[in-house]
């Protein structure tokens, strides 16, 4: 289950819902049953997902809390049942639903069964455009929901070629799902942004820092910059990625050389100077492990 891969709708990843930790890894590991491709098997609201709780106690549990992993289980699929989820339609519309339309418990066999409700299907398959994708691995060493959903929301970023974002405090507690909760900024700071970037600094590929920005005596806002740990060396000290290191990497003679028939390339990227260099930056700030002939600084010498 380990390497299965979690895909959601980017509508889905930016929708408003309250959710704990259980809940999220439970409904993750459900998620990672579908196959999101356009071309594969349609799901319907009768089509059940089933998990055990073995296969969550590998997945989410060390040695020490592993006693109670059923009851874990069937505590977070109960609260599943009743979680509800706000999604942004367009022409101002709204979808409210739920995640989950049915639970089977299993005491016996040590696990739950999921469908999920028929109006989030299509959020999670026959997935074309506009979806995020990781494995589910990569979640697995995230013990706060907060570390998890942002993890989430920086790889739904990254895939649209973003490495920075600034919020308003509360359209950050709106985005983290945790709107009306945590009104002091100190209370939001160590709860929320702190534990979140820790855990993905220390357990994920990326790396996060974030600036806050006051208005007389009072926090506001605050900026979030993340990339890649691989790219460290062609971050500012703010940790945000460096427009002139990578214009300057995919000018360098040497690196056009090197990657002038990269796999991702467009054709038109092959053939035209300035479109490989607009699709490279691109590619280095999204796949920087595919760039492994030499290190990115080097071209800058």
């Amino acid at each position: 289950m380990q390497n299965n891969l979690v895909t959601q709708s980017n509508d889905l990843i930016f929708a408003t819902y309250s959710m704990e930790l259980k809940e999220k890894e439970l409904l993750l590991a459900c998620v990672s049953r579908i196959d999101s491709r356009v071309d594969a098997k349609i799901y319907t609201k009768q089509t059940k997902f089933t998990v055990t709780v073995q296969e969550m106690k590998d997945l989410f549990y060390d040695e020490t809390n592993r006693d109670n992993a059923y009851r874990d289980l069937k505590n977070a699929a109960d609260r599943l049942f009743y979680r509800e989820v706000i999604i942004s339609l367009e022409g101002n519309k709204t979808l409210k639903t739920r995640f989950v339309s049915g639970v089977i418990f299993d005491p016996d066999q040590s696990e739950i069964t999921l469908t999920f409700a028929e109006d989030i299907l299509p959020y999670l398959t026959q997935l074309s455009a506009n979806f995020t994708k990781y494995r589910l691995v990569e979640i697995s060493e995230l013990s706060s929901i907060h570390a998890i959903r942002l993890y989430e929301l920086i790889i739904c970023w990254t895939g649209q070629w973003q490495y920075s974002k600034e919020f308003e405090l509360d359209d950050f507690r709106e985005v983290m799902g945790v709107e009306g909760k945590y009104k002091q900024f100190g209370q939001l700071k160590e709860s929320v942004v702190d534990k979140a970037l820790q855990q993905i600094n220390e357990n994920t590929q990326y790396k996060v820092s974030v600036q806050y920005r006051k208005v007389g005596r009072s926090f506001v806002r605050l900026t979030l910059n993340f990339h890649k740990k691989s790219l460290a060396k062609i971050a500012d000290k703010e940790g945000k990625l460096s427009e002139d290191m990578l214009s300057a990497i995919v000018r360098s003679k040497q690196f056009e050389a090197d990657y002038n028939n990269y796999h991702r390339l467009s054709g038109e990227g092959k053939h035209d100077t300035d479109k490989f260099r607009s699709e490279m930056k691109n590619f280095i700030t999204m796949y920087p492990e595919d760039f492994e002939k030499k290190p990115l600084e080097n071209y800058l010498k």
